[in-house]
């Protein structure tokens, strides 16, 4: 009986191990950006001020709903909704006066593609 609590024992404290994977991933289409627990993040070469008005265009852009903006001179946040109710929020932050930390977190979990499709987006409006 001993021997078969140990070895439930030790299969079962394998298997936490085994279901620990990485959730780093980089992102392919755009270097310098991770997709870590959900969210993607990065570094745009863009002033602030110049990021919080493409954001809000690429979110226009895609037809997302109740855009609100609460932002300052050094971070801010911009958060919508999708047509299905998907929440999307773009965090902002100024690195310096040349540089914005961004990271889009859409939904609970995160989702990579359409995080990758509204950088782009916001890319584009840059």
């Amino acid at each position: 009986m001993k021997k078969i609590l140990l070895i439930l024992l030790i299969l079962g404290l394998s298997g936490f191990g085994l279901g620990c994977t990485s959730t780093f991933k980089a992102v392919d289409a755009d270097p310098g950006f991770t997709f870590l627990r959900g969210t993607l993040s990065g570094v745009l070469a863009s002033a602030l001020p110049k990021v919080e008005t493409a954001t809000v265009a690429a979110m226009e852009e895609l037809d997302f709903v109740a855009v609100d903006v609460v932002s300052d001179k050094l971070k801010g946040t911009v958060n919508a909704r999708m047509a299905d109710g998907t929440k999307v929020s773009v965090k902002i932050q100024a690195d310096d006066f040349e540089s914005t930390m961004v990271k889009i977190k859409v939904g609970t979990w995160g989702d990579q593609s359409i995080s990758v499709q509204i950088l782009r987006h916001i890319q584009k409006k840059l």
